[in-house]
């Protein structure tokens, strides 16, 4: 694996001045662009690092907003410690010029790094099949940060291969979201023969395969054929900008067997899998598992164990940041297909792991869990919920997903974490969604496809089958969404998912709720349901405002609906 994949130096727009090869003249951000793209450079070393920055732009998901996952902005999730920046989502505090998951300048920032890497490669003398790959890496960079831009804002300009300088008077209008989806796809279409083909190896590993342009195109189309950007339009103006123009059944049906085209591609190549249920931890810790088609590489650390881990383990640094709701907890089922909110499903609130889902084990921290050499003590007055001003858990619960085994361990030291960008189980949850959304009829019978997709995952957990002829379409699609709930929960799905579904009114207007945890003189507990937070959602927040700054710079820009 290159190093320089997850240990990246910052580039900045480059400086006018020429400057000669000596390194030390000063830091690379301030050399300009013949000295990265070096005529005589053979190897391309610096060309190299330009384009790992590139890579180091790609989403991060762990703690990125005021300490908390993205999740905590969603019923899933509230973060432990108040005043958070992600509060501002939670309650809809957001506008033109204040948002905290703001993307904007980053992602055209890393687009413009992209174009800039585009003009220039060509200049450095290297061996023509790697300076091809990268030129195809690039391009799936640039579509990649097209999609995070086009999922939060709709339709936005699109550069082409503009590079622009802070002279330039670049004042291009909001492309349409229908011209958006069709450049990403078209990007992607042509590099697909381009990269390296699954698995890269040895020092390539990380870098972009044609594994990861098929699982783009899949959440592309899947997110395109969704409700929010075909009947759920929220625009009474402009409404190409937010949505499709063509919203006929037809067109509608189109898009979602689009989206179930390029995920059977990607599953036909057979060359991935979902790794065993006594496996499932490995996925996040591991650099080789064939179920991640692509991850935010980083440097072996204890960061994701010391912000997220229960409070009582000072000694190794814990701050246990994330919070999971009861609401999240509830949708794990139990091993007999039950919900635990069902009086015959057998669930035992001081024993909850016992009987359910295999994955709740590895997704949660509760009371009586086992971490670190000691129990892990969410009641009242418990080593981690000890009470007072101190960050902890407002729930009962803690993370405990992404982090390694180490509950017999007597120290945390420094391990492999990766953020899952992509990863074989969204796509089957992507194909069975697709597939199951082609069907004209809300009684129809899901395909037996769609059904042995949906089950693939469920299989993780030990929850039993899904049969074809038991299911209408609509009850097929809450048990792909609620199986999307568990299976990605805190990899940044739900937060996007509730939107494009256009049910986060519904969902996020409310009280969330933990449990209050006492324990009883005889070493029993008493766990009693507590509403432990508020959520607000307002239809404007399905797609983020333009930032004021970019509408007061480009007078073509129009703002999305309501803002």
């Amino acid at each position: 694996m290159k190093k320089l994949i997850y240990i990246i130096p910052a580039f900045a727009l480059f400086a006018t001045v020429g400057c000669n090869k000596n390194l030390e003249e000063g830091p690379l951000e301030n050399l300009d662009s013949s000295f990265i793209f070096d005529p005589v450079d053979k190897n391309g070393a610096y060309a190299d690092q330009f384009l790992n920055d590139i890579y180091g732009n790609m989403p991060n998901g762990w703690n990125r907003i005021g300490n908390a996952m993205l999740d905590a902005a969603t019923d899933d999730a509230v973060p432990s410690m108040r005043g958070s920046s992600i509060e501002d989502l939670r309650f809809g505090r957001i506008d033109p010029f204040g948002n905290p998951d703001d993307v904007w300048t980053s992602r055209y920032t890393q687009i413009r790094k992209v174009n800039v890497f585009l003009a220039n490669i060509g200049k450095v003398p290297m061996e023509t099949e790697t300076k091809d790959y990268w030129k195809a890496e690039a391009r799936f960079l640039r579509a990649f940060a097209y999609f995070e831009l086009l999922k939060r804002y709709g339709g936005v300009p699109l550069m082409g291969d503009r590079i622009g300088t802070l002279a330039d008077d670049l004042q291009l209008p909001r492309n349409t979201f229908a011209d958006c989806v069709a450049y990403i796809t078209a990007e992607l279409d042509a590099i697909k023969p381009l990269v390296r083909q699954f698995p890269a190896s040895g020092g390539d590993y990380g870098r972009i395969t044609n594994t990861a342009v098929l699982a783009l195109q899949s959440r592309l189309h899947l997110y395109a054929a969704s409700p929010l950007f075909n009947a759920g339009n929220l625009a009474t103006e402009n409404k190409e900008l937010t949505g499709y123009a063509d919203v006929s059944d037809a067109a509608v049906r189109a898009r979602w067997q689009k989206a179930a085209d390029v995920s059977k591609e990607l599953l036909d190549l057979n060359v991935h899998i979902i790794e065993p249920n006594n496996r499932y931890i490995n996925v996040f810790i591991t650099r080789d598992s064939k179920e991640i088609i692509l991850s935010y590489l980083r440097a072996n650390s204890s960061d994701v164990e010391q912000n997220n881990g229960p409070v009582g383990f000072t000694q190794h640094g814990h701050r246990g940041y994330t919070s999971p709701t009861e609401e999240l907890a509830q949708a794990f089922r139990m091993t007999n297909g039950k919900l635990i909110t069902d009086p015959t499903s057998g669930y035992n609130p001081d024993k909850p792991n016992v009987g359910r889902d295999v994955r709740f084990n590895n997704v949660f921290f509760f009371n009586g869990s086992k971490w670190m050499r000691r129990t892990v003590e969410t009641y009242e007055g418990g080593l981690d919920r000890p009470g007072g001003n101190l960050t902890q858990t407002q729930t009962g619960y803690y993370l405990r997903k992404f982090m390694y085994n180490a509950e017999t361990a007597t120290s945390l030291g420094a391990q492999p974490h990766n953020f899952p960008l992509f990863r074989y189980a969204e796509v089957y949850l992507n194909y069975a969604e697709a597939l199951t959304e082609t069907l004209t009829d809300d009684a129809d019978n899901p395909t037996q496809a769609a059904v042995d997709a949906l089950n693939k995952i469920r299989a993780r957990g030990n929850i039993g089958n899904v049969s074809r002829t038991s299911v209408t379409k609509l009850q097929m699609r809450d048990l792909i969404r609620q199986e999307r709930r568990v299976e990605l929960c805190f990899e940044e799905h739900r937060y996007w998912d509730i939107r494009r579904w256009k049910i986060a009114k519904d969902v996020l207007n409310g009280s969330l709720h933990g449990n209050s945890i006492i324990r009883n003189d005889d070493g029993t507990f008493t766990y009693t349901p507590t509403a432990i937070a508020q959520m607000s959602f307002l239809d404007r927040m399905y797609l983020y405002p333009i930032p004021q700054a970019e509408l007061y710079r480009n007078r073509n820009l129009k703002q999305n609906p309501r803002w």
